[in-house]
């Protein structure tokens, strides 16, 4: 390896996810449509890169909702709105989990998009 090497898990930090998830967003509310076909693509292909940048999406996103709201989720005294996990964390992990399983739905074309954007499958 060379000395540039840089390992996906830290090139795709916290930061990178969430600006690609928020410029696809941007895209969705703009009616870029090309941005969620990519990921469409890349997800009903089981892409390797796609599927990893899912993944590492879900984990990172997980560990972020965790540290927000990790301690009050947990507590006895929490509310039941206080225990659910953030919606983009289910979102993510959901979305990795149907990829992975073969089985892509189109409802989460959006975070495929986000997900071929950290590929670089999109410009």
């Amino acid at each position: 390896m060379g000395t540039n090497h840089v390992e996906i898990e830290e090139f795709l930090s916290i930061q990178r996810i969430e600006w690609a998830y928020g410029r696809a967003v941007r895209a969705q509310e703009q009616r870029k449509q090309h941005v969620a076909d990519a990921g469409w693509r890349a997800a009903r292909a089981r892409d390797g890169r796609l599927l990893k940048a899912l993944e590492i999406g879900a984990e990172k996103i997980g560990q972020l909702s965790e540290s927000q709201n990790g301690q009050t989720r947990r507590s006895s005294s929490a509310t039941e709105a206080e225990t659910v996990e953030h919606t983009e964390s289910t979102l993510w992990k959901e979305a990795y989990r149907l990829c992975d399983e073969g089985q892509p739905i189109r409802n989460f074309e959006w975070i495929y998009g986000a997900a071929a954007i950290l590929c670089g499958y999109v410009d």
